[in-house]
């Protein structure tokens, strides 16, 4: 199986996880707010297309795999994703905007290392299990 578009997509992924995390603190929030929501939304949308991807071809594929435990893992990635997928949308729709931001400050800078970091785990996860099981 040809992975070639969901690894380029993980990489646009990480290029906006990468903006907003270096900008995860008082003085950036501050100066950079505007910036900051154009990258969680560019990050949304990136976020839906992998993700419709990944529903509409991948996890279908490896629900027919050859191999019992790709099966299994493939359903159990499919189930976690929602959940992350839920996690993120409620972030999104609560700091997609400048003004969202500088409201509390603190609590965006903690909720966006939380759901950054949850991100990331992610990624790695899809890239260090189930794509070298069907690569």
């Amino acid at each position: 199986m040809n992975l070639s578009s969901y690894l380029e997509q993980h990489k646009s992924i990480a290029e906006e996880i990468a903006f907003i995390k270096n900008n995860l603190n008082a003085k950036s929030v501050e100066s950079n707010a505007d910036e900051i929501a154009l990258h969680i939304n560019q990050l949304s949308g990136k976020i839906k297309i992998h993700l419709m991807n990944e529903d509409k071809f991948l996890y279908p594929s490896l629900g027919n795999h050859q191999d019992e435990g790709v099966r299994k893992m493939a359903a159990d990635y499919q189930t976690e994703m929602g959940g992350l997928q839920e996690t993120f949308k409620i972030f999104k729709d609560k700091y997609n905007t400048k003004t969202k931001i500088l409201e509390n400050k603190e609590l965006f800078i903690k909720e966006g290392t939380e759901v950054i970091k949850a991100i990331e785990q992610r990624i790695s996860k899809e890239e260090d299990g189930i794509y070298l099981h069907i690569s």
